[in-house]
């Protein structure tokens, strides 16, 4: 909930955002006031503050002054009054500041009714209280897997990336100070889950979907550098934790999820499935009280999710709870996609489900199997509805090929060996995989100390961008080799590949070479010793170094699209910047297909 007092010092209009339900409208509750003073002077009470909207809440303060306390009182008062036993909820002493005008309130508080909060920046324009003034507002796509998608998806964190300043932290507020550069290389990028989490784990451990902060940020700095990656074209997917949730007291129950015009939920013990490690607990004393439904997942003994409690997605109301926080997440956040986390903890129909609700621009699963007739089999299930991160390259690819140079498993590898390219989120490591501590793999610890090898970097990440599906770029390789993965990048728009990119290749002893084609020319890749050949004629280099060579041909999409939207849209500008609608989508001034 948010408290926001307007800049003027002499007569203050402020603010309130209750939290709905879930917070202080809790109960019924619809009395509300702020007791304020000035320095050390004698304090008086508001009138009763009036909904603006929604759970928005307003009254207004005539003196000049600077300190308040905002009480939620007993709906049977008719007036405010200091009576402790009609007062049930109220802040801190807090002081106005003079840069911030919103007060957040966080939770409940901790055995007290004083509620712990904190100063953030309300936005008086009309849009979600904390809200950026992004002007996006996200469309609906018939399906979240695009036809010859150019895309290339940046992961915008790594694990601990909140405190970890190894690569330089992930918080919202760091990433916005790189947005415009993130969109000059990136059209999706990859965020860790914004809701609040039982721990700093980054949001891994939801505990309120709809709150939107954590260890990475505020809500307000998170809707703000939405709204900068939005500005420059980039698309933003919101990693979504719902297979499974934090408790709030003890293994069974959960805070109240409340989504506004989507929905207001109540979870509880019996949308638990009924084997997960609640039923065991403390003497099995919860068993009786889970619901009567078994976990769907279909990763074998890795789909019940050990502490956390595992949703059952058969249940009617997890469904309804689902799709709902899909489209806060679109609608009133301004996300344009989704990733899934532990896809594999529940049936992947569910995933179908929940994103044919919701329309996104992409969706990604991750099923962490290695096995890409698996990997198949599961987006089949999905409805083909759905992308899925290509743990099959990984491993068979990048860990057993290139790493070791047996190239000959470069070819056809992983989901694109079985005409599924345009379904594969390709990608060398991510956060789960790359130097984790808590990693019992050794074959990934060792992918991620390997960093530091510039040559196996670079050969890594010269074929993901080469190749066919939908690239990730891992965070800490984007920060270390900049330079280099830009030109890559470069070379990879230019030519247009895509991904259902057509691929020619060959490999023999210490060598691979690959001739892709894209919209709009090709790319050559050459690994090992083929790196050593001639540069091939009409073709411009992007990188080379030891073992690895990238050489295009093409302009990029101005050489067309650019063009076509000249001679058939309209020209207009918008924020400074020039933009052509041309039918249902717009162009930016250097041909990129913003929507």
């Amino acid at each position: 909930m948010f408290l926001a007092a307007a800049s003027n010092a002499s007569a203050k209009t402020l603010y309130l955002d209750t939290g709905g339900n879930a917070l202080w409208e809790a109960d019924n509750a619809n009395k509300f006031a702020a007791w304020h003073w000035q320095g050390s002077g004698q304090g008086q009470w508001t009138s009763w503050m009036t909904r603006v909207s929604g759970n928005i809440w307003q009254t207004t303060i005539s003196d000049a002054s600077d300190r308040v306390i905002i009480c939620r009182f007993n709906t049977s008062m008719s007036s405010p009054t200091w009576d402790d036993g009609n007062i049930w909820n109220k802040t801190a002493d807090l002081t106005i500041p003079s840069d911030k005008d919103m007060y957040s309130i966080s939770d409940w508080g901790q055995g007290t009714n004083v509620c712990p909060g904190e100063w953030m920046k309300y936005n008086t324009s009309g849009d979600t209280p904390g809200g950026g003034g992004d002007p996006v507002t996200p469309g609906d796509f018939e399906t979240a897997v695009p036809s010859q998608c150019t895309d290339v998806m940046l992961q915008a964190f790594y694990w601990n990336s909140d405190v970890d300043n190894s690569y330089g932290t992930t918080k919202w507020t760091v990433l916005l100070s790189q947005a415009s550069e993130i969109s000059q290389n990136f059209q999706l990028v990859w965020l860790a889950p914004s809701c609040n989490s039982k721990t700093s784990s980054m949001g891994y451990l939801p505990t309120k979907y709809y709150y939107q902060r954590n260890s990475m940020g505020r809500e307000d700095d998170l809707r703000s550098l939405i709204s900068a990656l939005h500005d420059g074209g980039t698309r933003v997917l919101a990693d979504v934790v719902i297979n499974h949730a934090g408790n709030k007291s003890n293994w069974i129950d959960f805070f109240d999820q409340d989504f506004g015009t989507y929905g207001y939920f109540k979870p509880n013990s019996k949308w638990i499935t009924k084997d997960d490690e609640a039923s065991t607990a403390e003497g099995g004393k919860y068993a009786s009280k889970l619901g009567p439904n078994y976990d769907d997942g279909q990763n074998g003994t890795d789909a019940n999710f050990v502490g956390a409690r595992d949703f059952d997605h058969k249940n009617d109301s997890v469904q309804k709870m689902c799709r709902a926080y899909l489209k806060f997440l679109k609608y009133t956040m301004n996300y344009d996609g989704f990733r899934f986390d532990v896809a594999g903890g529940y049936h992947v129909s569910h995933i179908n489900d929940y994103v044919t609700n919701a329309k996104p621009y992409f969706s990604v699963m991750e099923y962490w199997k290695g096995d890409a007739n698996e990997l198949k089999t599961r987006i089949d299930e999905a409805g083909k509805n759905n992308l899925a991160f290509d743990f099959a390259a990984k491993y068979n690819v990048f860990r057993d090929g290139i790493f070791y140079k047996s190239y000959d498993k470069c070819k056809n590898g992983g989901l694109r060996g079985k005409g599924y390219s345009k379904y594969a989120v390709t990608f060398i490591d991510n956060h789960d995989t790359f130097n984790r501590s808590d990693n019992d793999d050794v074959a990934n610890k060792r992918d991620g100390s390997s960093i530091n090898d510039k040559s196996l970097m670079m050969r890594c990440n010269a074929y993901l961008l080469s190749m066919p599906g939908v690239p990730c770029v891992f965070y800490p390789h984007w920060v270390k080799y900049k330079s280099e993965i830009k030109a890559m990048i470069n070379a990879r728009r230019m030519a247009g590949i895509h991904s259902e990119s057509s691929v020619q290749e060959e490999s023999g002893s210490g060598y691979y070479r690959a001739t892709v084609q894209g919209k709009y020319g090709s790319v050559k890749l050459m690994l090992g010793t083929a790196a050593n050949d001639a540069a091939p004629a009409g073709y411009t280099q992007a990188v080379k170094g030891t073992d690895y060579a990238m050489y295009y041909t093409g302009t990029g999409p101005q050489g067309i699209e650019n063009v076509q939207s000249e001679q058939k849209g309209e020209k207009y500008i918008e924020n400074g910047q020039l933009y052509i609608r041309c039918g249902e989508h717009v162009f930016d001034a250097q041909g990129r297909k913003i929507y």
